[in-house]
């Protein structure tokens, strides 16, 4: 480690590319897959298929800033990461929100088809989330572990 700075060490920032990123996380293709399903799905009962559509492609892009968020305030400091993670929030939250609200502003009718769909999709979205998070995947991945014994087998 001698002559090498931090960054070369590996102690600095985390790197993270964005092909690497976009090539490991498969749930905004399977979230782009679930969203024109509920566009089928609204079709068959008859309902709006554009709005539900639309409604679970909300899910999609804020799966994708989410994603872009977390590459950005992994490549810098902590106080960056905090900012990143905190203005974030509130991109997703007002992408969503408005979202929904144009959909109500431009078609009154399909607003309902709208919100249940990004509903049905968001909560598969955490869903999917929860199951992939590092903690539960190490969980899930490692042997049982070893059983404990009573202090009086000692």
């Amino acid at each position: 480690m001698r002559g090498m700075n931090r960054r070369q060490a590996g102690l600095g920032t985390m790197s993270v590319h964005l092909r690497q990123l976009l090539r490991r996380e498969s749930v905004p293709a399977l979230l782009l897959a679930l969203a024109a399903g509920a566009a089928v799905v609204a079709a068959l009962v008859g309902r709006d298929a554009l709005a539900a559509f639309v409604g679970a492609s909300l899910v999609v892009v804020y799966c994708v800033v989410e994603l872009l968020c977390a590459w950005i305030g992994s490549t810098g400091s902590f106080r960056r990461a905090m900012v990143v993670g905190a203005v974030g929030t509130v991109v997703r939250l007002v992408l969503a929100v408005g979202g929904l609200t144009i959909v109500a502003l431009t078609d009154r009718a399909g607003l309902l088809d709208a919100i249940i769909a990004f509903v049905v999709v968001y909560t598969v979205y955490l869903g999917l989330r929860l199951w992939r998070h590092p903690l539960l995947a190490a969980e899930r991945a490692s042997v049982a572990p070893p059983a404990r014994r009573h202090r009086s087998a000692r």
